[in-house]
């Protein structure tokens, strides 16, 4: 995985409607809430309490509509101190919508669940690479059955992210004295934050240094909009000045609106893959009072304050067919 998002966030605009948001460390609650009104979800109460014993709140939960498989339910699980993220679980469960005993389902049905794992799993290793693979390993697999599918693949970004992709499929009923086995038809893709909070504590941003990083902020805009390219890298990290391109500082030009007022609604500091500490800015067009914000600009710095992910984002409402 690339550094933070190096070479990702540096390009002329991004849809800020993508269904998962795998960079746990550096995305916030609100972002990962704003995702999910961009997509058009329906936020859900949480009618069962989870217990936690590591300061976890209560989860923040949507669903998704789907077609064919189940609904897919979206957990937000945070810390209570400080809402930072702890994990994330995408839930596909038809027990989460049909209690009833016995409820097999049909060959289409089936293969679609099995399609969208499997689909799930060629764009997770896209990003990461080859995962760890674990196949028919559950009790249900000793009965050789011919519509059973189960399997777990497992991604480590970094030492501190762990993802995880399950799904089984099985339309196995049997029941003996008190025990029933019941078909099962389920995907769960988790999102892990398995940073220790006790090895990096992350400092807090105050206000001179904000303060600092307003004022470059702002000379940077500058050199962009006169398309002063020599000026505007000059506020580029080392790490961006060896990826990005004359067009792409064009188009990322052409992308924000120099002609408005931009404000901050955001600011903090945070954690990369590598431990490294960044600054992230994310600012609206004063004009904007939709919420969330129809467009918003992410900039973000190193410790060295300079810049080394800048990205103009556009809010996009989930089409549906």
């Amino acid at each position: 995985m690339k550094n933070l998002i190096i070479g990702i966030l540096f390009i002329s605009t991004s849809v800020f409607g993508q269904e998962f948001n795998f960079d746990i460390h550096n995305t916030s609650l609100s972002e990962y809430l704003k995702m999910e009104e961009s997509l058009g979800s329906e936020k859900i109460p949480t009618t069962s309490n989870h217990v936690s014993f590591g300061g976890n709140a209560q989860p923040i939960k949507y669903l998704r509509k789907e077609k064919v498989i189940p609904e897919l339910t979206a957990f937000y699980f945070f810390k209570k101190a400080d809402s930072t993220m702890s994990y994330v679980l995408y839930e596909w469960d038809v027990s989460n919508f049909e209690k009833r005993e016995n409820n097999q389902k049909s060959e289409k049905f089936q293969n679609a669940l099995i399609a969208k794992y499997k689909g799930l799993k060629k764009e997770i290793s896209n990003e990461f690479g080859k995962p760890k693979v674990k196949s028919n390993y559950s009790n249900l697999a000793q009965y050789d059955l011919k519509d059973f599918f189960e399997e777990k693949s497992t991604w480590n970004p970094n030492d501190s992210t762990e993802v995880e992709l399950y799904s089984i499929a099985s339309n196995h009923y049997e029941k003996k004295g008190a025990m029933t086995i019941n078909p099962t038809h389920r995907i769960r893709l988790y999102i892990r934050n398995q940073s220790k909070e006790k090895e990096k504590k992350i400092p807090k941003l105050d206000e001179k240094k904000l303060a600092e990083l307003e004022r470059i902020k702002s000379d940077f805009f500058t050199a962009l909009k006169a398309r002063d390219l020599p000026k505007s890298k000059e506020f580029l990290s080392d790490l961006i000045l060896e990826k990005v391109t004359d067009e792409q500082i064009n188009m990322l030009i052409d992308n924000i609106n120099f002609n408005k007022q931009t404000e901050l609604i955001y600011s903090g500091v945070q954690m990369g893959f590598n431990g490294s500490m960044f600054t992230l800015l994310q600012y609206k067009y004063s004009d904007d009072n939709s919420s969330p914000p129809n467009e918003m600009i992410k900039l973000i710095f190193d410790d060295k304050d300079k810049v080394v992910g800048i990205q103009p984002i556009k809010m996009q409402s989930k089409t549906t067919n």
